[in-house]
């Protein structure tokens, strides 16, 4: 007489009265997936120990840090600094009343807003510099009051500026001077700009943008390496 072997599952199923469709309560026959693991099956996962430990490695092998309290640093940007200072240059004028391209305009250094204002950076020199050629492509007429009252030839070029005072020029006429303040904090630099009346110091333009700190850093740098 031959035997016939039934499968151990089989057999199993059939006395438990489970389908093989799924778990128990997920209905019978119905081929639906399992949604979820049942709260009493001991099956559910919970982090131990080494998941948290992975989480904090994680967390410190990326250097995140929140760009609201750091401020935003790209990896790399084709933003510059003269890009904020034509974006400067197109505020200003279109607020500008009363300015003619008729009218003579220096551009002054930016300080930081202190108690003193003699104050200056990087930031503030170069974006004055910046704004010279910028204010131009406006029509008006901008004069540089660094000329110096003649051209000194030395072994390392022929110098046209100064910043002595006695040997710049001794009178310079100008109807407007374009001036403003620099507001520091961790996330960048708020600058104040506006365009100041020579004979009765009213304002007759004005505007203000904020530099990231990321372009910040980098003028810093490169000022330090020119030194």
């Amino acid at each position: 007489m031959r035997c016939r072997l039934i499968p151990i599952v089989s057999v199993l199923l059939m006395t438990s009265g489970c389908s093989s469709s799924g778990w128990p309560g997920s209905g019978s026959g119905s081929g639906a997936p399992v949604t979820h693991v049942p709260a009493d099956s001991g099956l559910e996962y919970r982090p131990d120990s080494r998941d948290r430990e992975t989480q904090e490695r994680s967390q410190a092998e990326t250097g995140y840090r929140d760009p609201l309290q750091s401020g935003f640093s790209p990896s790399q940007t084709h933003k510059k600094l003269n890009d904020y200072a034509g974006q400067l240059a197109m505020l200003l004028m279109d607020s500008a009343t009363r300015l003619t391209q008729q009218d003579l305009v220096g551009v002054a250094s930016f300080v930081r807003l202190n108690r003193s204002l003699q104050e200056t950076t990087v930031l503030g020199n170069q974006l004055s510099e910046y704004l010279i050629a910028e204010l131009q492509t406006f029509g008006l007429s901008v004069v540089d009051f660094k000329l110096a009252n003649g051209v000194s030839v030395t072994p390392y070029g022929d110098l046209a500026l100064s910043r002595d005072g006695a040997e710049l020029a001794s009178k310079v006429a100008m109807d407007h001077i374009v001036t403003g303040t620099i507001i520091e904090d961790p996330r960048g630099v708020r600058v104040n700009a506006r365009i100041i009346a020579v004979d009765n110091r009213q304002v007759v333009a004005s505007a203000n943008i904020y530099i990231p700190a990321f372009i910040v850093s980098s003028l810093n740098h490169a000022g330090a390496v020119a030194r």
